[in-house]
């Protein structure tokens, strides 16, 4: 009885001082999750911002977690470029940088335990943005076809396109 009665106290004090060092934070609001919505939005942004360069693209969209959210691939992009895309983004989203700045470290110990845990999916080439709301990552977007500047510039164009910059 005694015992219980102290660890209720302990709670008890633990529960008020967590007000008192951390005012406010009950209220923080959480960042909107990326929707199916936004990402075919941006989906249709790329695409159009392909087209209108000539490319022939997949474009893939995923969560923070790298889990995907929508994709496609545009009349004649190659079969092979939407595990590409997909692959990009994911890393990206995974290890929170745009693909480019993941090339250089793409044979460190942590990529290869992260690359062998997805089953390979991973692509550590340019061509994946992250998605930012409010400070936080909530997903990123790939696109594979062209070259690996024109791959990203596409995505770049259909971030501005839908205000996700």
């Amino acid at each position: 009885m005694r015992t219980s009665l102290h660890v209720m106290r302990i709670v008890l004090l633990t529960t008020l001082l967590s007000g008192l060092v951390f005012p406010g934070h009950a209220e923080a609001q959480p960042v909107e999750r990326l929707t199916l919505s936004e990402a075919l939005d941006l989906i249709e942004a790329t695409r159009d911002a392909a087209s209108d360069a000539s490319l022939r693209l997949s474009i893939a969209v995923v969560d923070a977690r790298g889990d995907l959210i929508a994709s496609t691939r545009m009349d004649g992009a190659r079969p092979t470029t939407i595990d590409t895309a997909i692959g990009k983004a994911m890393a990206s989203a995974m290890r929170g940088q745009p693909s480019a700045d993941l090339a250089a470290g793409a044979n460190t110990a942590f990529s290869v335990a992260l690359q062998e845990s997805t089953g390979g999916r991973l692509r550590y080439f340019r061509g994946a943005l992250l998605i930012v709301r409010g400070g936080y990552i909530v997903g990123a977007v790939g696109s594979s076809g062209a070259s690996a500047q024109q791959d990203e510039d596409a995505v770049r164009a259909g971030l501005a396109a839908v205000g996700l910059d």
